[in-house]
Formats: structure tokens, sequence, C-alpha cells
């Protein structure tokens, strides 16, 4: 045999010694496998079970990429004190006492730790103490805290030799606390989730997880794992159609109002008019610990919405019964009795024969009332006035995702035959004897504003796994038209001249125009012997030409002198429809250059030592009036004209060309109650200057 061949031989007998070492060894561990699987299966009847384990939950978002829920891992420690050998124990328990009082002071000094633990190691070791294999060190600490203590002496030795157990555990956070809060609802480990915690809950968790887990004492359940090495399935995401930049602003003009108004709670829904997509739901009580997101008002609380509701008796009357605006109708003073009731108008106006127009605009109850029963004589008739309703959406749920949305509850003539009198109608007219959660009234003044098409409101655009869309949540038509365009056209000029000349004028703005409704309803009016309570609302659109916006306000039970909803939510919605003017980027434009905000980007003004400096510094030649604190700087073609700003003692200031530093110094200074909206400077103001300061508020915006 040549040396060729012998070589090979000699590879091919290595070859074969090498596997059959491998079989024997592969025979070894599935013989082991199946002994230690038949373990623990036998130990899986007592104390190791197969136990579900929750994947983390997926993160919400708002529209902005913002992070409105999001889950973060947290741990329990116990040590197993039995687990380290004594030269491992012994050289460690100083130092470990030491690192736990420094690390975790709240739970016991060094001595405390070293005497707690080399204690109960030695009475575990003598067989008089039980539970010493899991003895508690810490509870809910976090990644980092974990990290570091993992590298504490005897904890460094791991599981079986340091005794460290790891326990893994998830928690829900919300990091902007209040603001949205019952509509991102409430992750519990019971049934009793709520918001889109609740109505995405399995998308949210994501896959469940078996984890081996063994049973000890007191019922605690310990991982035969390290849980933070192990890689967690995770949720899918949600981004929802939410603006925390507007949910912010909604949330602090409610919150103030409640306040200021000592009102039981309020509601706010923002919604954009062409999708139905909510971009800020605010639902407030007052209560014992301050102003908190409680309960759903929005979507759950029903209530006899009053005088807003007049929106949908007016366009039904147009519908069925050709209401003209220019009709004539009389008010009889402001008190009329229908039936065997009398009914008021909110003033006594004493006035008479107007036309329905003014009637709208006045709010006048008496109106609407007697213009309903003219179009619904009778009962045949009335019930074409409830089936009107119905094809307005105003009898079904809106179908917003968000679990427990109210059924409106709507009398019929020919139904509630026991709870339909003569005085039904005319009392159901101006928005009593039915009832509607805020967001279905909004919704229907959404379809005004939107010409007549129906949307569906909803709060989630997109679901999101693995980085990727994974399923799109579009605008969803409930009815293309409500009602004929001509009558659509109608209710919309009655809303536009209710906020120039009726009973929304508080709502009037200089920086945008708004069209809306006010509403006041008695709450408690059955019982005649109680103190008299309201709730107050406005609902409308806005800009009023080109609708991009619907919003409701309602203030429960204000308690504070005023009432009335043009009083109470009224000036709510004008500085909430001025705010969000100003954060969406596209309104924002249009009014920049309506006003000729141009103008503001070369035009400044502010303290004269400062622009000293920087035209100094620029080598632009300015002669800048040192004795004056504040300057006018503007440019006139090759020149800098710099003018002298006055800033008169218990005046309003002129404002405008000021960064925000000075325009706050000054308004400090001259003790101006003031908000500020924007960012840059200073280029309109809503009171103009050289006013007398009479405590009014001066709103401020930045370009």
């Amino acid at each position: 045999m040549d040396k060729r061949n012998e070589l090979l031989l000699r590879v091919y007998i290595l070859l074969f010694v090498f596997g059959l070492i491998s079989l024997i060894m592969i025979g070894r561990v599935i013989k082991i496998s199946l002994f230690e699987g038949d373990k623990w299966r036998s130990k899986a009847n007592n104390n190791i079970q197969w136990v579900e384990m929750a994947s983390e939950r997926g993160n919400i978002f708002d529209c902005r990429g913002n992070i409105l829920a999001t889950s973060l891992p947290f741990f329990d420690i116990r040590m197993d004190l039995l687990a380290p050998k004594d030269e491992i124990f012994n050289a460690g328990i100083d130092s470990l006492a030491y690192l736990l009082a420094r690390d975790f002071s709240g739970e016991a000094s060094a001595a405390e730790w070293r005497r707690k633990l080399a204690g109960d190691r030695k009475l575990g070791q003598e067989n008089q103490k039980k539970g010493v294999r899991y003895t508690k060190i810490v509870d809910n600490i976090t990644l980092d805290e974990l990290a570091s203590l993992k590298n504490y002496p005897i904890f460094r030795h791991g599981k079986y030799k340091g005794g460290l157990i790891v326990i893994r555990k998830n928690k829900r956070f919300k990091p902007y606390g209040e603001l949205a809060s019952r509509t991102i609802g409430v992750d519990r480990s019971n049934a009793s989730k709520v918001g889109l915690e609740n109505a995405f809950d399995k998308v949210l968790s994501g896959p469940v997880a078996n984890v081996l887990m063994k049973k000890v004492s007191g019922g605690v359940k310990i991982p035969l794992f390290d849980p933070s090495e192990l890689k967690v399935e995770k949720g899918d995401d949600l981004v929802t159609t939410i603006d925390m930049t507007m949910q912010d602003l909604v949330h602090k003009e409610l919150s103030n109002a409640v306040l200021n108004h000592k009102a039981s709670a309020g509601t706010a829904i923002l919604m954009d008019v062409e999708s139905g997509a909510i971009k800020a739901m605010a639902n407030l009580e007052n209560n014992p610990k301050g102003i908190r997101e409680v309960q759903n008002y929005a979507v759950a609380n029903l209530g006899e919405p009053g005088s807003t509701f007049k929106l949908a008796s007016y366009l039904a009357m147009m519908e069925d019964a050709n209401l003209e605006l220019d009709q004539l109708v009389n008010l009889q003073g402001g008190k009329k009795k229908f039936y065997d009731l009398t009914m008021k108008d909110s003033n006594p106006h004493g006035k008479f024969w107007v036309s329905a127009a003014e009637a709208f605009k006045m709010s006048s109850n008496i109106g609407v009332a007697t213009l309903a029963q003219e179009a619904y004589p009778t009962k045949d008739a009335q019930v074409d006035f409830v089936n009107r309703l119905d094809s307005f959406g105003l009898t079904s749920k809106t179908g917003i995702e968000i679990v427990g949305e109210s059924t409106p509850s709507v009398k019929h003539p020919k139904v509630s035959t026991g709870e339909w009198y003569g005085t039904t109608l005319p009392w159901m007219a101006h928005g009593y004897e039915l009832m509607l959660t805020p967001l279905q009234v909004v919704n229907f003044c959404n379809a005004i504003a939107n010409d007549g098409t129906l949307m569906k409101p909803f709060t989630v655009s997109e679901i999101i796994r693995d980085g990727e869309v994974w399923e799109s949540f579009n605008k969803k038509v409930l009815k293309k038209q409500i009602a004929s365009p001509g009558n659509i056209r109608n209710m919309q000029r009655l809303l536009k001249s209710t906020v120039l000349d009726g009973t929304g004028k508080s709502v009037r703005s200089d920086l945008v125009e708004i069209a809306g409704k006010t509403g006041t309803t008695r709450v408690n009016y059955a019982d005649k012997n109680a103190e008299k309570e309201y709730n107050a609302s406005f609902v409308g659109y806005f800009p009023a030409d080109n609708p991009k916006y619907t919003l409701l306000v309602q203030v429960y039970n204000p308690s504070a002198g005023k009432f009335y909803g043009g009083q109470v939510a009224g000036p709510v919605f004008k500085n909430i429809a001025e705010g969000v003017m100003l954060v969406d980027d596209q309104l924002m434009q249009d009014i920049t250059d309506e006003a000729g905000g141009n103008l503001v980007k070369s035009y400044h003004a502010g303290y004269s030592g400062d622009y000293d400096v920087v035209l100094d510094y620029l080598g632009l030649k300015a002669s800048v009036p040192t004795r004056n604190r504040w300057v006018d700087i503007s440019p006139k073609e090759d020149v800098i004209s710099v003018q002298k700003k006055m800033i008169v003692k218990n005046k309003i200031p002129d404002l405008k060309g000021m960064g925000l530093r000075d325009a706050l110094y000054v308004m400090e200074n001259l003790g101006v109650k003031y908000k500020v909206y924007g960012v840059g400077r200073v280029w309109r103001q809503t009171i103009e200057p050289g006013q007398v300061i009479d405590g009014k508020t001066l709103i401020v915006y930045l370009k």
C-alpha cells in the first residue's frame, strides 16, 4: 500500500470513530432529555408549571409620533440564601449589604441588611426557618438598576451560585399624564380595561409565551430562567388621530373653565371636519384630588342637549315642512303655554312677531317649539319628525371604536305611547325629553360643517407591526347627504349669524370667523324645590366659510354665578379655536398672509440696550435712544429706523415685534393678565395698545 492510500485509510478510520462517538453522545443526550422531560413532567403536577407570560404591550402614538402610552419593564428581586457556598457568601456579604443600603436606602441600613441575610441563611441551613430560599430584596427596579445589581458581590455569580432570582413584570406608563387619559384608556390585569387600551386590547397585547415557573411558599411563582435575558415578544403599535399639541390646548382651556366656574365636570371634542378624525378629546372631573380624567363624558354620558339641538329641529323643519328663514313666528313676549305646561325663553325679551332666523339667533325656545307644532301638527306628522332625526343619525350610535358609547334615547310617538304627550314635541324641539351624548351632538354639527356629509368619528389611523403599517383605517362616510344642499347652506348661515349678532357673540374672534350655537340646559327641572342646576355648552366649527375643525365644549353644573352657554362654554370654544389656528401650520399660514404677517419679519421691538449691542456688532450705524428703555426697529430702504416705544403705566402696551422674553417682562411689570400662543415674535395682540388695563386677559400671538 502506497503512502497516499495509507493516509486516506487513516482519515476514514478517524471519521468513523468520530461519527461513532457522536452517535453515542446524541444517544446520551436523547436519553437525558427524555429523563429530564419525565422529571419536569412529573414535577409539573406539583410545583413546576407552564405559565402564560404576556408579551410586551404595544405603544400608542399620537398623529405626530409622540408616545401616549408605553410599557416599561420592572423587576422584583429575590435571593436564594442557601444557593451560595460559604466562601462566596462570607467573602461578599459585607460589600453586598453596603451596596444594597446605598442604592436602596429605603429598605434597610447596611448593618440591618447583613444581619438579616446572614441570620436567615444560618436559620435556613439549620432547618429552623422556611422561605429563606426566596428572601425579598427589592421590588420594582428598572432595567438599569438590574444591570448594576447583577454586578454586586455574590449576585455576580448568578442564580445557582449567587442565589439571584429575577422576576420580570411590565408597567404601563403615560408620558403626558392626564392629557387624553380617558381616551387612551387604562390597561388593567382584569377585564375592566377602558378606552383604546380596551378597544384594541388584542392588537396591543401581542402573542403569549408559555414559560416554566416554580411555585414556592406563599403562592409566589419564580421563573426557571432569568427573564431579563428572555427575548420578549411585542404587541402591535397604534397610531391615533389625537394631536397632543391640540390636546394640551383643549385640556388647559377646559380645565380653567371647570375651575373658574366651580363646575362638577367638563368635556370638549375637537374633530377634523372632512374626515371625522378626533384631534382632541378631554373629559375632566373636578374632584377632591383635583382636575382628573375619570370617565369618558364625551362618549358615554347621555344628557338632554338643550338649545344645541335646535340645529336638528330647524333642519328637520326645513326638510319636512319647507321652513323659510324669513317665516314669521310669534314669541308672545317670551312666555307661552303649550297644553298644560308653560314655556319661557331664557330672558324676558318682550318680543312678539320675529322671523325664524331671528328666533334662532336669539335661541328662543318658544320660537322653535311653535314652529315645530306648526310643522308637525298631528301624531303621524310627529312620526315624520322622529324619522327625520333618524335620517340625521341622531337615533343611533356614531360607531366610534372606543367601547362604552351610549345609545341615544329618542322618544317615538307610536312606540313610546306611554311617554308621548301633547307637550313632548315642543320640548323635544328645544332639546328636552330626549338624550344624546356630546359626541353625537358634535358629530351632527360636523355634518353641517361638512356640507351635509355625515362621517364616522374615529381615533385610530394605523396599526404598526414590526415597524410596518399592517392596517390603515380610512375615513368612513355614514351618510353622503343628510339634507338638501340648500338647507345645509341655510343652517350654515344661521350658525354664522348666531355668532355675529346672536347668543354666541362671546365667541366672536378677530383671528378666526366662527359659526356655532349656544346651549343652556336646566338639568333638574323636574324637582321644583331643588336649587337649579345647568349644563352650559357651545357647538360649532371654524373657519366659518371653509370649515377645518368642529368643536363642542360642555361644562357641567357651573356654580360660580354664570351658567349660560355663551357665558361659560363660549369663551372656552373661542380660546381653543384661536389656539388651534396657531398650531395648524396651514391655517397659521393663511392667517399670516391675510394679516400681512410678512411685515413682522422685518419689524423688531425690545430692550434698547440689546439692540445697541447687536447693531454695533453688525457694524450698522443707527442711533439708539439710550434714554428710552424700549425701542421699535425697522429697516427703511438702506437705513435702520430706531424709534422710542412708549410703555405707559396702567395702559395696554404695544408688544408687536417683541420677543417672548421682553413681552413677558413688560406684561408682568404692568400687571397685565395674559395668554401666549406660538413661537417667535409678537405679531398680534387681542387688546389694542393704549386701552386701560382693566383685568381683561390680553392674548398674544407669536410668529
